[in-house]
């Protein structure tokens, strides 16, 4: 299977827009799991999940995906893995061992497509502009 850079950054857009959509039909569930007294916060999450795939599948849609793109793509994941360490380093106490799990897998996954996406990057014969 050749991976190309569309690919990847569609099947990050599938996989996020699931989550999403699972967040806000899960939402009375989870919310207790992350310490959290309403579950406001994770639909706000959830929603941002939905505007990023959204995203995602424009410039996915893109004949030939800019290494500007890409690199941006994988910036933003690699930061949602920063922010998701962050969680886990200051709410730890808060969180309940199935939010802690399930913060670590979505970050997982997370680095896996910031890495593909990186090296998609990384593979991309278009140079950055100087700006």
């Amino acid at each position: 299977m050749n991976l190309t850079a569309n690919k990847i950054v569609l099947t990050n857009a599938i996989t996020t827009a699931a989550s999403g959509v699972l967040m806000l039909a899960a939402r009375a569930v989870l919310y207790p799991y992350f310490g959290l007294g309403s579950p406001l916060l994770l639909d706000v999450i959830a929603i941002g999940f939905i505007v990023y795939a959204g995203v995602m599948a424009m410039a996915a849609r893109q004949e030939v995906m800019s290494r500007a793109t890409l690199l941006a793509l994988a910036a933003a994941d690699a930061s949602w893995v920063i922010f998701s360490a962050a969680v886990l380093v200051m709410f730890w106490p808060a969180l309940d061992p199935i939010g802690r799990a399930l913060i670590i897998a979505v970050a997982l996954v997370v680095e896996v497509f910031a890495t593909l996406q990186f090296a998609a990057a990384r593979r991309s014969p278009q140079q950055l502009r100087a700006a």
